[in-house]
């Protein structure tokens, strides 16, 4: 099963359950941690964490159901695990329940860059791989939305 179906097999297992948690790995260099995460993972009731992060290709949001894990990289920092669950974006939608999601796609790529859950509180959060980084928003900003030529696809 590839990536896009891996995610949205979870997606529609967790339709209707309520986000619990959200973990984030992020580099951490000199105690100063990235503002963007590198890895994503979402935790809903009665179900498996779902992480998101980016693929290889530096465009494409890729899925999987093994768990974050920490990392020492040396000279170079560390990649460490946050609970960024009440975090902006986040404290919102931690205990709703997910009643749509749909998959971003960018036309300019042609590949899943990310994807839009919305919740029973009527909030949205988009996660989306852009040029290699992890971003959350509440909307896809337009200017992202024209430069990427995104199409949403609901899951269903």
């Amino acid at each position: 099963m590839n990536f896009p179906e891996l995610m949205i097999a979870w997606l529609l297992t967790v339709l209707g359950k309520k986000l619990l948690t959200v973990n984030a790995l992020f580099h951490i260099f000199s105690s100063e941690r990235d503002s963007a995460p590198q890895e994503i993972g979402l935790l809903f009731e009665t179900s498996e964490i779902g992480k998101l992060y980016g693929g290889p290709d530096g465009a494409s949001l890729c899925f999987s159901l093994s768990p974050i894990s920490s990392c020492d990289l040396g000279e170079y920092g560390r990649q460490d695990i946050f609970c960024i669950s009440g975090e902006l974006y986040f404290s919102d939608v931690v205990g709703r329940r997910l009643v749509s999601a749909s998959l971003v796609q960018s036309l300019a790529d042609d590949v899943v860059i990310g994807v839009a859950l919305s919740f029973d509180n009527g909030l949205c959060l988009s996660i989306l791989n852009l040029g290699d980084e992890l971003f959350v928003y509440d909307e896809i900003p337009e200017e992202i939305v024209i430069s990427e030529g995104v199409s949403l696809t609901p899951v269903s």
